[in-house]
């Protein structure tokens, strides 16, 4: 497992120069990858970035979520074309991965019908299949309600994916959102199985990891019967632009550090996935303390043994 972060960690804007300052601040922490958001394509310099990337030597992924005005269903061309270029920029990164709410414009509210996810289906083929041509995977995360009413649970979009019926495409989760609209982590997880290959660290509040109601040891459990070999992706919005606050309804500003971020997530995931018998992402530093801080150790939902007696994974 490698374990990375959102550049809107430390950046609130989409184009060249925050997205090469959140590189060589990810590189400061000794973080494995960051993770740059495509919104805008044309803004992207891929040659400007692939070259901080190389100097830092870090790796890349890439997300996005689709723009109102190339919305699915309501745009299939515009979807296809918008996403087509982002599959272009993050090859052209390196990066293998283009994944994120690829299926929907945030703020959609329509109920989705059988003729909308048929669409979305369609669409995701072709740019499935342009993907594989240049080595990149497609992810698709589903999230909250409040964010699009499309596809807001694993199992819902675990059914996307097998109608888009493409080898390279896989399912990303986040925990923020599960934890509004899943029944339980583990539940969700186990479903996933080996379709699981990116996951979002994000805590309840978009905060510290360990410190809201995620299930962090529910998490971590049920990714080691999975056998999880994905990359971890930490997210927090803690400088979001005006568009990406309202996009995402974050209304109050966090007063922490993205350091104070990294080192908790990165604290809590040593220590977790050594504990579930994952491998955990190598720190520059070892970890201090032997475990996750106290406020963390406080707020671990511990799994039940009788919960884990009587599940299965799915295959």
């Amino acid at each position: 497992m490698r374990l990375g972060a959102h550049a809107f960690l430390w950046v609130g804007e989409a184009s060249t120069e925050p997205i090469v300052y959140a590189v060589g601040q990810a590189a400061d922490e000794g973080l494995e990858f960051v993770e740059i958001p495509i919104l805008r394509p044309k803004e992207i310099h891929p040659a400007r970035i692939s070259s901080a990337l190389r100097k830092h030597g870090l790796g890349c992924t890439c997300s996005l979520v689709l723009p109102p005005e190339a919305a699915l269903p309501e745009n299939p061309r515009g979807a296809m074309a918008f996403l087509l270029q982002a599959v272009d920029v993050a090859a052209s990164l390196g990066s293998p991965i283009v994944t994120g709410v690829v299926y929907s414009a945030l703020g959609t509210t329509t109920p989705p019908t059988p003729q909308t996810l048929e669409t979305v289906a369609t669409v995701l083929k072709h740019v499935a299949q342009a993907a594989a041509a240049r080595g990149v995977r497609i992810g698709v995360e589903p999230v909250n309600r409040y964010e699009t009413s499309l596809v807001n649970t694993a199992e819902q979009a675990l059914k996307l994916i097998t109608a888009i019926q493409e080898p390279n495409v896989f399912l990303h989760l986040d925990t923020y959102h599960m934890n509004i609209e899943e029944r339980g982590f583990r539940q969700a997880i186990l479903r996933a199985g080996k379709q699981l290959q990116y996951l979002h660290l994000s805590e309840s509040h978009r905060g510290e990891p360990g410190t809201g109601t995620v299930g962090w040891e529910e998490v971590f459990a049920a990714l080691a019967e999975v056998g999880f070999d994905g990359d971890l992706a930490l997210e927090a919005f803690l400088a979001p632009s005006a568009a990406l606050a309202q996009a995402t309804r974050i209304w109050t500003p966090h007063p922490i550090e993205p350091r104070a971020v990294v080192r908790a997530g990165r604290t809590l995931v040593q220590w977790l996935a050594k504990a579930h018998g994952l491998p955990p992402p190598a720190p520059p530093t070892p970890p201090q303390g032997g475990g996750p801080p106290a406020e963390a150790r406080a707020r671990i939902r511990p799994v039940q043994p009788e919960r884990r007696a009587h599940t299965t994974p799915h295959r």
